[in-house]
């Protein structure tokens, strides 16, 4: 389910605020714990956590150059000038571009168990292979790309949507404003329902994660793929999750 912010200050502002709040009360017991509790002092552990479904702005597409040859040389040189004209390509679109490993080494062509007896293997090939990796915030342009990729030779490993920094950021920033509020409302009420009251935190820890759904392509020949059409894909929404966990000091009234 998603949830929904009804904070009437920005969120980064009220963050801001709340985080200041629980340094003071870290401080506070921080102190306290090193002077030792009092005897009418309880620690009370608590844990909240705020979850929401983001659409992700983002689209990733992870391909791969690759050639082989009777000589290294030359599978690499089909490697570099196919990797050359899709960093162009990709620039000219505007999409941000990071080429990955580079890899160089020796196949046999066949199993030697599978030839006749007596038969002279083929000598072995080079494969030469090169990994791209295109993002952008414009799904058009992106699959463009890969498209003309494709078509030029170059496998698509994997395809999907990620967040950017930024949107995880933000979301973030929101949701541990709230679960910090409830947090907070839970130590008051558990304090009440002991008959203590709340003073403050000996401590407080905040963590959060995105849980990633890449869309999986599997790669395909090399033959299919100058005949493939451009890829299509539609963002579904990703899960963010942020959890906050502390010590709240309780004392009697």
């Amino acid at each position: 389910m998603t949830a929904h912010s009804r904070f009437a200050f920005p969120a980064s502002a009220l963050l801001l605020a709340l985080l200041l709040a629980v340094a003071a009360c870290d401080n506070a017991g921080a102190q306290t714990a090193q002077r030792a509790l009092p005897d009418d002092a309880t620690l009370l552990t608590l844990s909240e956590n705020a979850e929401r479904d983001v659409t992700p702005d983002t689209m990733r597409a992870h391909l791969m150059a690759q050639a082989t040859a009777e000589a290294a040389a030359t599978a690499q040189a089909s490697v570099n000038a196919a990797m050359a004209r899709a960093l162009t390509r990709a620039k000219a679109l505007g999409l941000e571009v990071e080429t990955g490993s580079y890899n160089t080494y020796q196949e046999s062509p066949v199993r030697p168990q599978t030839l006749p007896a007596g038969a002279k293997p083929p000598a072995p090939l080079w494969r030469a292979q090169q990994s791209l990796l295109l993002t952008s915030k414009d799904d058009a342009k992106l699959l463009e790309a890969v498209g003309a990729l494709q078509a030029e030779g170059l496998a698509l490993q994997e395809l999907g949507y990620t967040l950017s920094r930024e949107q995880q950021r933000a979301q973030q920033d929101e949701m541990f404003a709230e679960a910090l509020q409830r947090l907070a409302a839970r130590a008051e009420k558990a304090a009440a329902a002991l008959g203590m009251r709340f003073e403050g935190w000996a401590r407080v820890g905040l963590n959060g994660g995105v849980m990633q759904r890449p869309v999986m392509m599997k790669a395909m020949s090399m033959s299919a793929r100058a005949e493939a059409a451009p890829p299509v894909a539609a963002a579904g929404e990703q899960a963010i999750s942020v959890t906050v966990d502390g010590e709240a000091i309780l004392r009697r009234r």
